[in-house]
């Protein structure tokens, strides 16, 4: 009989063991990169985004203590694939794109993109301002198309209807997402009531493809005519106009890390990122790179609004892997 209760005592602490009784171990934290990747959206000419990404790439090099890559894929939903899929450490995107990477766990928010408010009714180049997280959503037309109306009243919008329409990636948030909520809101097709629809990622492009007549009106961030498009051609505030600004501002592009990234790796690109932000010396780079002119921490719970906006253009959007990753040749990181 003893050894028979001893046998057994010995399966029940077998059993408790196996169920965690004795206690299941931590996850052993991954360990830290010796070259973390990051990954920045197309939404201005690639080869600038490059540029400047990677200078940008190379301060935060210094601050973490190991080489950062920039790279640039093809669409915004690549962004989302290379964060979730571990090939890369740090992202740049839109609000939507951001969303999309942490409802698969992804990422988590560390500081988001502060910007100056144009003046749509008088617009003109970047003045001094107080920049704020969020910012518009916009759509421009050539200047001889016809449309009335207050430039934040949705009902307006159906006077779009058979023109030539220019969409950002499909999911961004001021370019994509916004305008599009409200064009179905006001009982506009998207898809359906335009003569044609194409969609550009770089938000300049949609500019200057207003500008040249390419189509009658775009959607956009307020105001991507400024910065290159402006330079590019200098008449483009007399040459298109604002029709519409979105009465719900879209929330600021945030900066975000991979969630399973090195914990100590994780807090010093946070705090890399923070002092990025308010770097003099950074100040000209960024403000090249997105319109950006400064950083602050991120809130997630600004980020909400996003699934409700998602879901009324396209049930499920954000769970979509729209493209795998592809992206364009990088320098080399610095050392």
């Amino acid at each position: 009989m003893r050894h028979r209760a001893a046998f057994l005592a010995a399966i029940v602490a077998t059993v408790v063991l196996a169920c965690g009784g004795g206690g299941t171990p931590a996850p052993t934290e991954e360990a830290a990169k010796s070259l973390l990747q990051m990954d920045l959206v197309p939404s201005s000419t690639p080869g600038s985004v490059l540029t400047n990404g990677q200078a940008i790439a190379d301060y935060l090099s210094k601050e973490v203590g190991v080489p950062v890559k920039a790279v640039v894929p093809t669409s915004y939903a690549a962004v989302v694939e290379d964060l979730t899929s571990n090939n890369a450490d740090i992202g740049w995107s839109g609000a939507v794109a951001y969303v999309a990477a942490r409802n698969r766990g992804g990422a988590e928010a560390v500081t988001v993109s502060q910007r100056c408010v144009p003046d749509l009714v008088s617009p003109t180049l970047p003045s001094p301002c107080t920049p704020q997280s969020s910012y518009p959503s916009i759509i421009i037309c050539r200047s001889d198309v016809a449309y009335t109306g207050a430039l934040n009243d949705p009902a307006r919008l159906t006077q779009l209807k058979g023109k030539r329409m220019a969409f950002g990636d499909p999911i961004s948030g001021s370019s994509s997402i916004w305008p599009k909520y409200y064009l179905k809101k006001a009982g506009v097709d998207p898809d359906h009531d335009f003569s044609k629809v194409v969609s550009i990622s770089s938000q300049s492009a949609i500019a200057l493809a207003v500008y040249n007549g390419t189509v009658d009106c775009g959607a956009m961030f307020g105001d991507a005519r400024q910065g290159g498009p402006f330079r590019t051609a200098p008449d483009i505030f007399s040459k298109t106009k604002a029709v519409f600004n979105a009465p719900q501002m879209v929330p600021g592009d945030p900066q975000y890390v991979r969630k399973k990234l090195n914990s100590k790796q994780k807090a010093k690109v946070a705090a890399a990122m923070l002092k990025l932000g308010t770097d003099p010396s950074m100040k000209a780079t960024l403000l090249a790179l997105y319109s950006i002119a400064g950083m602050g921490p991120a809130h997630d719970s600004d980020y909400n609004i996003i699934q409700s906006f998602a879901d009324t253009v396209k049930p499920g959007i954000l769970g979509e892997v729209v493209a795998s990753p592809s992206p364009v040749p990088s320098p080399s990181p610095s050392k």
